[in-house]
């Protein structure tokens, strides 16, 4: 149960992100704007709720090393398949480094 709020705060702040991105994309018609603001300030809120209740059963060295790159993986994988940014080596590289690194820190 413990990951569980742990992976469900990643997906929210994942969410957070591609909400703001709508909003700095739509800056020009205000009720797409501050509508996608709002929305990624509720899962911004939500985030915080998980991710704060998961701290109670993982130690924090742990979840934000889990969070934190997980986040940049799932924002990697949105901005290039929704957002159609560009994918390249090296940042396809750092995803490598950054998913070693998680098992890492993870281990015992």
């Amino acid at each position: 149960m413990k990951y569980v709020l742990l992976y469900s705060a990643i997906i929210a702040n994942v969410l957070t992100n591609v909400g703001f991105n709508f909003s700095a994309i739509y800056d020009k018609e205000p009720t797409k704007k501050w509508g996608f603001l709002g929305i990624g300030l509720v899962f911004g809120l939500i985030n915080s709720v998980l991710f704060t209740e998961c701290l109670k059963e993982i130690p924090l060295s742990v979840a934000s090393a889990i969070f934190f790159s997980l986040t940049i993986i799932g924002l990697f994988a949105v901005s290039h398949y929704y957002f159609k940014e560009e994918m390249t080596m090296l940042r396809t590289a750092g995803i490598f480094v950054i998913t070693i690194g998680v098992i890492m820190v993870s281990l015992k």
